[in-house]
């Protein structure tokens, strides 16, 4: 598949229908296209060929949309940058890639004074008279860089090229399970620097549906809630968090119209899904999972309701790899481990990135070549997770490599714990961190989402059912977990709170 030549098909066969919804006002895919090609004269008019990396401030309205498909119909690529972060650390993305121009639609722009800043001008008129020329791309093009968060304090980018995303597009568009149609009325929640955005709104436009957009300033989930029950969406995709401050409302929410409901971007544990689906009893729900490094979705679980899944420690299962992608799961000595142990989960295949932006040695750390059984070399990426494939075939994981912790010696996995608290404590938000007592060794910390209670048939159960030194020593209750923009829980952030108690 040209997912280009497919979304440009899209825009033609569906002018009439309904590509956006923002704020409750539509936008069609004519307006959509016409949005399009205003932008492809400005790229074509104001930016040298040889420009290929072009900044963009990631705004929630049709233009920042349009912005994303005329670069890449000009074989550009897109590096988006969240308006309401800080100015220093976009600033500093944009220059790691040496952007020298920004489409920004608002209109004053943070960035004028660093960078030429382009937008679509309103009164633009494009002529009607118009054919989207057939595209072809260079596989090897990067089509967008997200940039994350580095150890080292600085941001890093993950560059994916054309050949990346239509490898991801044309798995996914493979998949009989899921199959959107022009009728459907998709979620998209994301803010457009998160990669699971890319599995929201592009199949939703390449099968000529209606995406309903979340606004940045708004409550999350009660902004989907309304969306939900005022559109009747068919198509959900979300991160786990967002069914846990939905839950007190799960009594209120019925919605048949669900066709698919995704979840991505964090653990989702089993009995939380069980509730969920009776709020939206004709739907199919999948766990999704995958790094950035590898094109946002590299495998999927279908949720089967009942009691046959598959799930460790209470989280889901995260299925079988999608095609095209290749896995293996090493020990820290490199040596690939069989079904039931458990080690670093590691991705391989078209959808893999070619490495960190300009970032030689963590590309050195974390990529690297090795021999399978059939004797066929493959390029890997370690993913940090913790995984085992379990006897039927599925993936099943652990935990992030980095939260396994050592108390008293001891190696623990975190996982483990919230599972046995989650036993009793079965209704509010929680979650299980390592944190620095004041002689400087490892503790472990319950957090707890709301009004705190009387502990003590908790500690009681865990003393039953875990070793001493697993056993949290502190227990904070907060009135909210902190997240970040993209819905997971910003650990850093929690750390702060509740070092301030």
């Amino acid at each position: 598949m040209n997912f280009l030549n497919k979304l440009q098909e899209s825009f033609i066969s569906n002018a009439s229908k309904n590509a956006l919804c923002i704020n409750d006002i539509y936008y069609t895919y004519e307006a959509l296209s016409d949005c399009v090609l205003n932008i492809r004269k400005i790229i074509q008019t104001q930016i040298p060929p040889e420009e290929k990396l072009i900044g963009l401030v990631a705004n929630d309205d049709l233009e920042t949309y349009a912005t994303i498909f005329a670069l890449w119909f000009e074989s550009k690529a897109y590096i988006p940058i969240n308006p309401t972060a800080p100015k220093d650390r976009n600033t500093e993305i944009f220059k790691l890639t040496k952007s020298v121009y920004v489409f920004d639609s608002k209109k004053k722009s943070l960035y004028s004074t660093d960078f030429t800043i382009l937008s679509l001008l309103s009164n633009e008129e494009v002529s009607k008279n118009h054919t989207l020329k057939t595209i072809s791309y260079t596989k090897s093009n990067t089509a967008y860089i997200l940039f994350t968060s580095g150890s080292t304090g600085k941001p890093k980018g993950i560059p994916i090229s054309f050949e990346n995303l239509n490898a991801l597009l044309s798995a996914l568009g493979n998949d009989n399970e899921y199959s959107l149609n022009s009728s459907d009325r998709c979620l998209q929640m994301y803010d457009l620097t998160f990669d699971a955005s890319l599995t929201a709104f592009m199949p939703a436009f390449l099968a000529g549906a209606c995406s309903y957009t979340v606004p940045s300033d708004s409550i999350k989930y009660f902004y989907i809630f309304k969306l939900m029950q005022k559109y009747d969406l068919t198509v959900l995709k979300m991160v786990p968090s967002i069914i846990y401050y939905l839950r007190p409302y799960f009594s209120e929410i019925n919605q048949p119209s669900v066709r698919y409901c995704v979840f991505g971007g964090g653990k989702l544990f089993e009995d939380i899904v069980k509730e969920w689906i009776t709020c939206v009893p004709n739907s199919k729900i999948y766990n999704h999972y995958g790094p950035t490094e590898c094109t946002v979705c590299s495998t999927y679980y279908t949720y089967v309701s009942g009691d046959s899944n598959k799930s460790h420690n209470g989280v889901l299962s995260i299925g079988k790899p999608l095609a095209g992608i290749d896995y293996i799961i090493i020990n820290n000595e490199g040596n690939i481990l069989e079904n039931n142990e458990a080690g670093e989960l590691c991705l391989s295949g078209e959808q893999l990135t070619k490495g960190y932006w300009k970032n030689e040695k963590l590309n050195n750390t974390l990529f690297f070549n090795t021999q399978l059984e059939n004797g066929e070399t493959k390029h890997f990426y370690k993913t940090g997770d913790i995984c085992f494939r379990e006897d039927g075939g599925n993936l099943m994981y652990v935990e992030r490599k980095d939260f396994q912790v050592k108390i008293r010696g001891f190696r623990v996995e975190l996982g483990e714990i919230e599972f046995h608290v989650k036993n009793i404590v079965t209704k509010e938000n929680l979650t299980v961190i390592d944190v620095n007592s004041s002689d400087g060794n490892n503790e472990i910390a319950l957090v707890i989402e709301g009004n705190a209670f009387d502990t003590s048939t908790l500690f009681d159960h865990l003393q039953v059912k875990l070793p001493n030194y697993m056993i949290p020593t502190q227990t904070h209750f907060l009135n909210q977990l902190p997240h970040n923009i993209n819905g997971k829980l910003d650990r850093k952030k929690l750390r702060e709170l509740i070092t301030k108690k």
